[in-house]
């Protein structure tokens, strides 16, 4: 399996785009907090391209795509803010046309550094069983540490797996997962969401489930699953 494992620095192309750091001191470890920020950006269009967290001094860095923000610095400050668990906000506007991000803000999750691939590489992947397998454990793990039992809720932790911003309808017994990315190749997303969802469906339901539907609008995958008797 090919990957592109940064071991000194992370390089983000920024001719053209607005790009922006935020420092986040929180009082209290607990679950939940990178999802509920996480949608705060998500929810105007801001993408995250760089996550990392320190847990001793209770701090979190984001590096953010501002390029199509619907709402001024300032407003975005203070719904960070809002939450309980935020002591202060810092941020800051990259004025280069490319700067590093130093190996001690590698990206994590679940306090782990990750292995990044790219994107044209999983294409590939995705014709072998044993990477389409791995996703699925993927998605019956994170499935199986997540408390939350709303349902629309733990699925958006397909977020911080790179699947795009997740929403969820259930109805008639059918739950429909829609992911919506600026990503070009939306079957590669639909493949990805497939197997991830089939997993943590599994997990979360204690029931297999089969895909019933798949669809495309505009920049947006939808997927809908089907539970088993």
């Amino acid at each position: 399996m090919e990957t592109l494992y940064r071991d000194l620095a992370l390089a983000f192309e920024g001719k053209d785009r607005v790009l922006g750091e935020f420092l986040i001191k929180f009082i209290t470890d607990r679950p939940g907090i990178l999802a509920a920020l996480s949608n705060v950006f998500a929810d105007h269009g801001i993408n995250i391209l760089n996550m990392s967290v320190n847990r001793t001094q209770l701090l979190l860095h984001f590096i953010v795509d501002l390029s199509g923000a619907d709402v001024s610095l300032n407003d975005l400050e203070k719904e960070l803010k809002k939450f309980s668990f935020v002591e202060w906000v810092r941020y800051r506007i990259v004025e280069r046309e490319m700067f590093m991000v130093p190996s001690m803000i590698l990206p994590t999750f679940r306090d782990k550094q990750v292995l990044i691939i790219e994107l044209d590489r999983v294409k590939g992947l995705l014709t072998n069983p044993e990477f389409r397998r791995i996703i699925g454990d993927l998605g019956s793990y994170d499935a199986s540490i997540l408390r939350n039992s709303n349902l629309n809720e733990l699925v958006k932790i397909g977020q911080f797996r790179g699947l795009g911003k997740i929403t969820l309808i259930e109805r008639n017994g059918v739950i429909t997962i829609r992911s919506c990315s600026e990503l070009n190749d939306k079957h590669v997303i639909e493949a990805l969401m497939i197997e991830y969802y089939m997993g943590f469906l599994h997990q979360v339901l204690n029931s297999n489930v089969e895909v019933v539907n798949r669809s495309y609008e505009g920049d947006c995958v939808s997927v809908s699953f089907k539970v088993l008797k």
